[in-house]
């Protein structure tokens, strides 16, 4: 399975944060949609970093709570790692399994068309095996 899968089943919405967005209110947003991590995105529309839950706590930890009141682009990380649609789903797992990373922008002749997590590559890889053993299932059962 392609990752151009997993994002049509997901869905492309991107939950964004500018650079200058204080991480208080990330922190709001990511608690709000229930998610781990926002791009953080120029005024061109391009990701210039991710700022994750860990992120977060990393930066409470070692500076209280008024690492909160920083500007994002203190605390994202802008070194991306990126995917394509074509990527294999095992491709995709493979590097954010060497790279400990959770979420990856999905970009496409420079323009970002999804974000994947770890648990969408999961239930990806999970969905694929279970179709696998049901077509097995069919098979065998086909042969008596």
């Amino acid at each position: 399975m392609h990752i151009a899968a997993v994002l049509k089943r997901k869905g492309s919405a991107i939950i964004a944060a500018r650079p200058d967005d204080p991480v208080s209110a990330v922190a709001r947003t990511l608690a709000q949609h229930r998610i781990g991590a926002v791009l953080v995105m120029g005024d061109d529309g391009v990701p210039v970093g991710i700022l994750s839950e860990r992120d977060i706590v990393r930066a409470v930890a070692a500076d209280g709570a008024q690492a909160l009141d920083r500007p994002t682009a203190d605390l994202m990380t802008r070194d991306l790692v990126t995917g394509r649609p074509s990527d294999t789903v095992s491709r995709i797992m493979a590097v954010m399994t060497e790279r400990r990373i959770r979420h990856l922008p999905i970009m496409e002749n420079d323009q970002l068309v999804g974000l994947v997590s770890i648990g969408d590559v999961v239930k990806a890889r999970l969905d694929d095996a279970e179709l696998e053993v049901e077509s097995l299932r069919g098979y065998v059962a086909g042969m008596g």
